[in-house]
């Protein structure tokens, strides 16, 4: 989990207060995207608004008595609604040098067959699956850096797991070539 999943995180605790209405729920939360400068930082704050709510809406709607009268069903179906519009707005605005949410998701895809095809090839390093896994699920919290930033910490990452003895050189050079043919925009950025 990175800051601005953490700055959310706390932002829901504190003011998501279902009984003043989703109006002023989306209104502090517009308020509160003045705090951050970058479009990037003020669509992962959303996202992580939106997955939090989602989570919450879920778990209300297996207890709910009332589906259709709900005013909690009212709440999180608007506060849905409106969050999802501000992000699309957002995202509209976004530089190319900013990772858009189809690219994320191109991304995520691609960095779980690395570790599929990894885990297939059983190259004799069993650990290198698991902390391979661990080091992409923290690549994923970074996507609100910009695409160089991002990838050259995902050199870094490599570099330091062949240095390190976790991966063979061959091996990093297949998670470059899988990349590479999977996402060339990233490698040619």
């Amino acid at each position: 989990m990175n800051i601005i999943q953490k700055q959310a995180d706390d932002f829901i605790m504190f003011k998501m207060e279902k009984h003043l209405g989703y109006k002023k729920f989306i209104e502090k939360v517009r308020s509160e995207l003045y705090e951050y400068k970058k479009d990037v930082y003020k669509i992962e704050f959303i996202e992580r608004i939106i997955q939090v709510a989602k989570i919450k809406f879920d778990k209300h709607l297996k207890n709910c008595a009332d589906l259709k009268n709900c005013d909690t069903n009212k709440f999180y179906e608007n506060i849905l609604f409106f969050l999802q519009e501000e992000l699309e707005e957002l995202e509209v605005n976004l530089s190319n040098e900013s990772f858009s949410r189809n690219e994320r998701i191109l991304l995520n895809v691609t960095l779980q067959k690395i570790l599929d095809d990894l885990n297939s090839l059983k190259v004799g390093q069993e650990l290198t699956y698991n902390d391979l896994s661990e080091e992409f699920e923290e690549l994923k919290d970074l996507y609100y850096l910009n695409k160089k930033n991002w990838l050259q910490l995902f050199q870094g990452k490599i570099t330091e797991m062949v240095a390190g003895g976790i991966l063979s050189e061959t091996i990093s050079k297949e998670i470059v070539k899988i990349l590479s043919e999977n996402y060339t925009d990233l490698i040619s950025g």
